[in-house]
């Protein structure tokens, strides 16, 4: 059974990332002000019995835009239904707030990629050695 709550800084430095999470986590020079950052905009941790799953949410940058975040575990997969269902619905609630939200995603992975357009986002372009040197793919889900 999966349990969504308010999220944490401390789920930060918790959740057990996925190896790509991870890549990106390391690129940042201040993980604790990224933490609060990412609490400043409405955000949610999904929990199991005993483990974080994933946290997520949307940073305001400015009136009506805001950026879309995502940090999963390896326990996804296991709740792969659950978490996208989860994911969306929060989506869904919190894109009332604004015009545009968009998000990157790492470029070599391809479940993400296919994942983030199935929620909606449109892909509208590369950003080439955007992160660590990798390159992604910006998408965003804007409210017609």
């Amino acid at each position: 059974m999966l349990e969504l709550r308010k999220f944490e800084i401390g789920d930060y430095f918790e959740i057990e990332r996925r190896k790509f999470d991870m890549l990106t986590f390391l690129n940042f020079p201040d993980p604790r002000e990224v933490a609060k950052r990412l609490a400043t905009g409405p955000a949610y941790t999904l929990v199991n019995s005993k483990n974080i799953v994933a946290a997520g949410g949307v940073v305001p940058f400015w009136k009506g835009v805001g950026e879309g975040w995502v940090i999963s575990s390896d326990l996804v997969p296991q709740h792969g239904i659950a978490f996208a269902k989860t994911v969306l619905r929060m989506l869904e609630d919190i894109e009332k707030n604004f015009e545009r939200i968009q998000t990157t995603v790492d470029a070599e992975h391809k479940v993400s990629l296919k994942w983030v357009e199935w929620m909606g986002f449109k892909c509208e372009g590369l950003m080439r050695k955007f992160i660590g040197g990798r390159d992604y793919y910006r998408f965003a889900r804007v409210r017609s």
